[in-house]
């Protein structure tokens, strides 16, 4: 069997990831890029005598699926949760899409291919497996911070969507579903794993996920503690597991915690 070939690919913001993944004559994309021409240039790196046979999407939100216009004809991947959400046009889906118009109303980005989801979506749950090539492909559920989200594991390789990035702390949607992925996440990580590629940012070591993992979980930790007392003001001072300095984080918390349960005034007080 044909070793499979991965290339990481950033994009200029947020350093959102792609993945390409070839094996033989065949080739897996995930997450396509965010803005047009960044698509473009990862449908150009495919090599030559390659055929993308998939993409996959790790989650709905807008920077991570954009790209599919890039890849005509090419069938999606995606959470049965996401598959089902698109089908009756429900929140998850439409949302994604109007962050998407928002997003590039701001920015004056054009994007020829508009704003609609694949024709071809396809739906995967926790444990199923698919090929690319010769390659197989493993499905993980990894809910938490998004209700849909996914991630793969290809040989020696996690590719994990919005977890264990070592630029921003958790985004949280459901803390307890988020908690129990990144326990499951660290123990993949410790069983025979060498790579793994977050959904932002650049790849990492094993070892230096499961570092970040580690720093992740004791602050959801700090946050689930807190809410025994219920107790907003203590939420709000958990020191961040990193990136306190960058520019909204600190927004970030505040929502982590509502999610969590309390009630947040938006200046960041507790209450």
């Amino acid at each position: 069997m044909d070793r499979a070939r991965i290339e990481v690919v950033r994009s200029v913001i947020w350093q959102m990831t792609s993945t390409i993944v070839v094996c033989g004559p065949s080739a897996l994309v995930v997450d396509p890029g965010v803005f047009p021409a960044e698509a473009e240039a990862i449908r150009r790196r495919i090599p030559a005598g390659v055929r993308v046979e998939a993409l996959v999407f790790t989650h709905h939100h807008w920077d991570h699926v954009v790209g599919h216009f890039a890849f005509p004809g090419v069938p999606v991947y995606a959470s049965s949760t996401l598959v089902r959400a698109v089908a009756e046009q429900g929140a998850l889906a439409r949302e994604a899409l109007e962050e998407a118009r928002r997003r590039d109303g701001e920015w004056y980005v054009e994007r020829p291919g508009g704003y609609r989801w694949p024709e071809d979506l396809r739906g995967l749950e926790d444990g199923f497996h698919f090929n690319v090539g010769d390659l197989d492909v493993e499905v993980l559920g990894l809910p938490g911070h998004a209700p849909d989200a996914i991630g793969l594991r290809a040989e020696e390789t996690l590719i994990v969507g919005d977890y264990l990035s070592p630029l921003e702390i958790p985004f949280v949607d459901d803390l307890e579903a988020y908690r129990r992925t990144l326990r499951r996440l660290l123990a993949l990580s410790a069983a025979g794993v060498e790579r793994v590629i977050p959904g932002h940012g650049p790849p990492l070591t094993a070892e230096e996920a499961r570092r970040i993992g580690r720093e992740d979980l004791g602050y959801l930790d700090a946050l689930a503690r807190c809410r025994v007392p219920g107790d907003a003001e203590a939420a709000l001072r958990i020191p961040l597991p990193r990136a306190s300095t960058v520019p909204g984080m600190a927004g970030h918390h505040r929502e982590n915690c509502r999610r969590a349960g309390w009630v947040i005034p938006a200046d960041g007080s507790g209450g």
